[in-house]
């Protein structure tokens, strides 16, 4: 089975400036052949063979949409060249849980003076010779639009000078759902529980632990891809499943089940 390719650019960013460099690379994981061909696209025309595509001295002209395909097709990323004053860089893609620096950068060359970054017209970070804003722990609700403004010199004097992105949060799991077979529930059943969720192409690598509770109580702790659990229905209860990253950044809960056995409260499963 051949999966979407997933592309990485370094530095990850979505703009870069002219006269700068930026690499992006094409990854179709683990079933990768000896002769796997690897072909780029800029906005629909092909580029370049090979797994990874370096753009040496960046022009305005590179701008584009980049795609790669190797068997399939991958996402497509946007790139901006820019030959403006100042550049807010983010991430390519940013997911929840994500360790996350964007960065006000000035054109090369240049002497940058003091910075401030913005959410959403809100100073987050006010004045300060630090052209990086970080987020250790990103959450879904840090999604917006994000700006910087950065004293930059040209002229012997500094200037104010500013760009703004927006940024996406994608989820890095959808909340699990708890599946029960078999379905409806009968007295002598052992039964299957299986905590299930699913990872987007580009973090499939993703380490998950899944952990199985009963009437709020846990009762199968937190293992490693180990998302199915069999138990004899000895009493009835409210069931549910917990996924978290083995680093613990990112937990998810399903939504509760109730589990009877038959006769005990009325017939079958509710």
């Amino acid at each position: 089975h051949s999966s979407r390719p997933v592309v990485t650019f370094t530095p990850d960013s979505r703009k870069i400036f002219t006269t700068e460099s930026i690499s992006m690379t094409c990854d179709v994981g683990s079933a990768v052949q000896k002769d796997q061909k690897y072909d780029w696209f800029k906005t629909g025309a092909h580029v370049h063979d090979g797994k990874t595509y370096t753009i040496q001295s960046a022009e305005t002209s590179h701008s584009g949409s980049y795609q790669c395909f190797s068997q399939h097709a991958s996402d497509s990323h946007r790139l901006d060249v820019s030959n403006g004053w100042v550049l807010l860089q983010v991430p390519q893609q940013v997911y929840e849980g994500d360790e996350l620096t964007m960065r006000c950068h000035h054109y090369p060359g240049y002497l940058g003076g003091q910075t401030v970054f913005y959410k959403d017209n809100k100073a987050i970070q006010d004045w300060r010779y630090d052209e990086h804003f970080h987020i250790t722990r990103v959450g879904l609700e840090m999604s917006g639009t994000y700006k910087c403004t950065k004293q930059v010199k040209h002229h012997l004097i500094y200037y104010n000078h500013g760009d703004e992105d927006s940024i996406f949060v994608r989820e890095l799991f959808t909340t699990p759902t708890l599946k029960v077979t078999p379905n409806p529930v009968s007295r002598e059943d052992n039964l299957t529980l299986t905590c299930e969720t699913h990872l987007p192409p580009a973090r499939q690598n993703t380490q998950l632990r899944f952990a199985f509770y009963r009437e709020g109580q846990i009762f199968q702790d937190f293992s490693i891809n180990y998302e199915v659990y069999n138990v004899q229905l000895e009493r009835s209860g409210k069931y549910f499943c917990e996924v978290e990253t083995t680093d613990g950044r990112v937990r998810k809960r399903s939504a509760e089940q109730l589990l009877q056995r038959e006769g005990e409260y009325g017939p079958g499963y509710v």
